[in-house]
């Protein structure tokens, strides 16, 4: 049974957004809640988040983004090392199932009601689908949940340890399209566990993955990804990534080496 999240409406969080996008860090942190009038839940489906709980998810997420540097600005790394560690905690302690989590108006609640601080910290005057959760593959909350959703593997030992295979920029070309493969997570899962092993040959990584996922969104059209053991899947992943290497390879080769004009 899924938790069940305040959902923030369009007009509030737009507001929200429109006066604290020039607010400082310091008065956000007195702007936080665990409710707001325009907020409300759904239903059905699972039960209601008490305020208990979100009030522990603030408390935890305030401790990695001091870990992180929060309230200042920090380091570029810091913040990646923040991405990794906010998306193995929302996953495992949100209590959120896939459904539940496509919700936009969830994720502009918990960006711009319960956690305006650190969000504008980690994105500072940020465009509104940052925290507004009118795109999840670029909400600064919304995204991790779901990066972890699709790489957790299912095992007790380190079943996160995929998360940091792919950087931002990469994980969001997979999370783009998740209708022709994202849906997969046995799919997505073995494209992270092979990732490292795929010998780009001096190729540039984001073209390979580009090229990848393409070929197995083709292949998709006629393969049954869930249905496929893992090793016959693991067999599918690599023939793509070795394909996507050669076809790459070949035209950088028959480009040949770029002159300047005379």
């Amino acid at each position: 049974m899924s938790v069940l999240y305040p959902r923030l409406l369009g007009d509030a969080a737009k507001n929200l957004h429109h006066e604290y996008q020039h607010l400082a860090i310091a008065e956000l942190r007195s702007r936080h809640a665990l409710h707001h009038p325009a907020a409300v839940f759904a239903a059905t489906g699972g039960r209601r988040v008490t305020e208990e709980e979100l009030q522990r998810l603030r408390d935890d997420v305030l401790e990695v983004a001091g870990r992180a540097g929060f309230p200042d600005e920090g380091r570029r790394q810091d913040r990646v090392t923040f991405d990794l560690e906010i998306a193995q905690l929302l996953h495992q302690r949100c209590g959120l199932v896939a459904g539940e989590a496509a919700v936009r108006s969830i994720w502009a609640f918990i960006a711009l009601v319960l956690l305006p601080d650190v969000s504008y910290w980690r994105y500072p005057r940020p465009p509104g689908d940052r925290v507004l959760g009118t795109d999840i593959t670029r909400h600064v909350w919304g995204r991790l949940w779901w990066r972890a959703h699709l790489l957790a593997l299912p095992q007790r030992f380190e079943p996160y340890r995929l998360l940091d295979t792919f950087g931002e920029a990469a994980f969001d070309q997979i999370f783009a399209r998740r209708r022709s493969i994202g849906g997969s997570r046995a799919l997505i899962r073995t494209l992270a566990d092979i990732w490292p092993s795929v010998d780009r040959s001096g190729t540039p990584e984001r073209d390979v993955l580009v090229d990848v996922l393409k070929r197995l969104s083709r292949w998709g059209a006629v393969v049954d990804f869930e249905s496929l053991d893992q090793d016959e899947l693991r067999r599918q992943v690599q023939d793509a990534a070795d394909e996507s290497v050669s076809v790459l390879r070949a035209q950088g080769q028959s480009a040949g080496p770029r002159h300047a004009d005379a």
